[in-house]
């Protein structure tokens, strides 16, 4: 697969086979994060893989209660489409059996909170698409979420995973792909060619 296959043709997942990830490729995964383009080289990043099964329970545990807060926003942006909602609200809660989970944190030392947070999340999120990429070029499906920030209850994951490494950014799910999810519509008018 070619770099512009892998660009064009990765979704967001939000159901998985129950086929485990091997540890090598977890690990590729996380090394092509780390291999990500940084403001001034401080590579601002810091992940959580878990794949035990208690550890994800308690991952899920978190979930549930993050689909219950969001839920009313759910609703009020899907209003016309209840299905959607209800798919939503289960993947929130379930993280459609993924048996895998990245936690990405904006790992913040003495000389990264001297920069400019928006900087950092630049970095950071350079380095959530390399994942997504490298797992899509194995046949492992992804999505990245942050209804964990969207509900405050990033603070209990970060809490559980990471509690000494800064301010939690995203929850990745990883799997085989139980579905084969279409390419949502692209927005028109979003770009301007100056040539």
């Amino acid at each position: 697969m070619n770099l512009k296959e892998a660009i064009m043709g990765r979704r967001s997942v939000r159901k998985y086979k129950n086929i485990p990830v091997s540890e090598e490729d977890i690990r590729d995964i996380i090394e092509a994060g780390l291999m990500a383009p940084s403001a001034s080289n401080l590579q601002p990043w810091y992940f959580v893989a878990v794949s035990r099964r208690d550890k994800l329970d308690e991952i899920r545990d978190t979930m549930q209660k993050v689909s219950q807060i969001v839920m009313p926003s759910l609703e009020d942006r899907f209003k016309n489409y209840p299905r959607i909602v209800a798919e939503t609200r289960h993947f929130i809660s379930m993280l459609g059996d993924a048996p895998l989970c990245v936690l990405v944190f904006l790992y913040k030392d003495d000389e990264t909170y001297q920069r400019k947070e928006t900087e950092l999340m630049q970095s950071t999120a350079a380095a959530i698409e390399n994942m997504l990429l490298t797992a899509y070029d194995k046949g492992i499906g992804s999505c990245w979420m942050t209804s964990p920030l969207e509900s405050g209850l990033d603070a209990a994951l970060k809490e559980k995973f990471a509690p000494d490494k800064g301010k939690m950014v995203a929850l990745l799910t990883f799997g085989y792909p139980d579905q084969e999810p279409k390419m949502p519509r692209r927005r028109e008018g979003r770009y301007e060619l100056i040539i």
